[in-house]
C-alpha cells in the first residue's frame, strides 16, 4: 500500500498556468453578469484582499445595508396610495439580492470553472515530482492531476466536486454555521413585528444557509476515504493555504491517520506565507518538528 497522501489546493493549478484564482472568477463575473457584480460591490467590502479570501468573505454579507436599501419599499399600510401589490415589494427586493449572491453566484462559478482548460502537459515547463501511485485529496474542481500527470481518477478524491462530471454539485461556501449564527428574527416579538420585516429576515437567513460549506456532510459522504488513511506516513500539501473554512477536513485526516508517525511537507509560494501556514498547523496541533516547508516550484 502506498503511504503518501497529497493534499492539493488551487496553488497547484495556478502553478501549471490555469487562471483559476478567485480574482479570475471576479473578472468573469464582472464581464458576464454586471448585475451580480454590482450586488457583490454593494453588499461586501471588496478590498484588496476580498478575492483572495473569497469563500471566507461570503460570511461577511452586509445584511444591514440590504435591509436599509429595501426599506425604501416598506410603504406604510396607512398610506393613502397603498395597494395590495406593495405588500411583497420589500421581500422581493431582498430576495433578488439573496438569490443573486447565492444561487446565481454559484451558477456563475460553475460556468467559469467548467470553461477552464488544462494545458497540454508538454507545454508546462515546471512540472512537479509526484508519486503517481499515491492517494490524492484534491480541493480543486479541475482534472489537472489526471491531465498533466496521468494520475488515475480512482486515486483522486475531488472533495468539493469535479468538472469532469457535468452533474456534480460543485461545493463552494463559507464556514460560518447558520445554526450557530441564529436567526435574524431572534429577539423580535413576531406578533408585534411587521410581517414584511420578519419575512425579509427569513430570506436573509436563507442566504447564510445556502452559502455555507457543509463540511460535516461532505466528510460523512467520504468517510471510507478518511478511514483508509491509517497507513499514511507522509502528507504532502501542495498549493493549499490551510484556510479556516477547510480545516475540518484536515482535522478528520489527523483523526484517522496515526499522525505521530507522519511527516508533513507543506508548500509555500513565497517565504512570507510560512508564518500563516505555521499558525494554521498550530491550530491543527501538528508539531513543528514534523513539518518541512518547501517552495511549491521546488517540489
Amino acid at each position: 500500500m502506498n503511504t503518501t497522501l497529497y493534499i492539493v489546493g488551487n496553488g497547484f493549478d495556478l502553478h501549471h498556468g490555469l487562471r483559476s484564482a478567485y480574482k479570475h472568477f471576479g473578472e468573469f463575473v464582472k464581464a458576464n453578469d454586471s448585475t451580480l457584480y454590482g450586488f457583490i460591490e454593494d453588499y461586501f467590502a471588496v478590498d484588496t484582499e476580498f478575492w483572495s479570501e473569497f469563500e471566507a468573505r461570503l460570511a461577511d454579507f452586509d445584511a444591514a445595508t440590504l435591509i436599509e436599501h429595501a426599506s425604501n419599499f416598506l410603504v406604510p399600510y396607512s398610506a393613502e396610495e397603498w395597494k395590495d401589490s406593495f405588500h411583497h415589494d420589500y421581500s422581493f427586493e431582498i430576495e433578488q439580492v439573496v438569490e443573486g449572491l447565492s444561487g446565481r453566484l454559484k451558477s456563475n462559478f460553475a460556468k467559469w470553472i467548467r470553461q477552464l482548460v488544462t494545458p497540454d502537459p508538454t507545454a508546462v515547463p515546471d512540472k512537479l515530482r509526484l508519486d503517481t501511485n499515491a492517494t490524492f485529496l484534491n480541493f480543486n474542481y479541475t482534472p489537472s492531476l489526471t491531465g498533466l500527470y496521468g494520475i488515475a481518477p480512482s486515486q483522486v478524491i475531488h472533495i468539493h466536486g469535479s468538472v469532469a462530471d457535468p452533474d456534480d454539485d460543485l461545493i463552494l461556501g463559507h464556514g460560518w454555521n447558520p445554526k450557530e449564527k441564529g436567526s435574524s428574527n431572534d429577539g423580535l416579538d413576531l406578533e408585534q413585528t411587521d410581517t414584511r420585516i420578519a419575512d425579509g429576515n427569513r430570506i436573509i437567513d436563507e442566504y447564510f444557509k445556502r452559502t455555507f460549506k457543509p463540511t460535516d456532510r461532505v466528510i460523512a459522504a467520504h468517510q471510507p476515504f478518511f478511514e483508509g488513511l491509517r497507513e499514511i506516513r507522509q502528507i504532502v500539501v501542495m498549493g493549499h493555504s490551510l484556510a479556516d473554512v477547510d480545516l475540518p477536513y484536515f482535522r478528520e485526516i489527523i483523526r484517522n491517520a496515526h499522525t505521530d508517525r507522519v511527516h508533513w511537507q507543506v508548500s509555500y509560494y513565497s517565504k512570507e506565507d510560512i508564518p500563516k501556514l505555521r499558525q494554521q498547523l498550530d491550530k491543527l496541533g501538528v508539531p513543528a518538528n514534523d513539518v518541512e516547508f518547501t517552495q511549491l516550484a521546488s517540489m
